[in-house]
């Protein structure tokens, strides 16, 4: 578990709630947003070693970063899902 600090960055996981309510007091909050227009949040994830080495491999092979990888495959899986709960709703 994460030691509280009290000071948060906007790298440190902080809840949207959190952002929401630091927006309303007046608080510059454009440090946690991209130039999308998307909040986002630091999360740790723990691979197992061949796993890791697997997406390592296939990273290199595609000249992309680990992380920007990861967020592909995650984007990829999720569109997937939401792709086969559109098919099943419209059968």
């Amino acid at each position: 578990m994460r030691k509280k600090s009290g000071k948060r960055s906007p790298r440190k996981g902080v809840e949207i709630e959190e952002i929401a309510e630091r927006a309303e007091s007046g608080e510059d909050v454009s440090a946690y947003f991209t130039g999308q227009h998307r909040a986002k949040q630091f999360v740790n994830v723990d691979f197992p070693l061949n796993l890791l080495r697997q997406i390592d491999a296939e990273c290199q092979r595609l000249g992309v970063t680990r992380q920007a990888w990861i967020k592909m495959a995650c984007d990829e899986r999720i569109r997937q899902i939401e792709s086969n709960l559109r098919q099943r709703r419209a059968s």
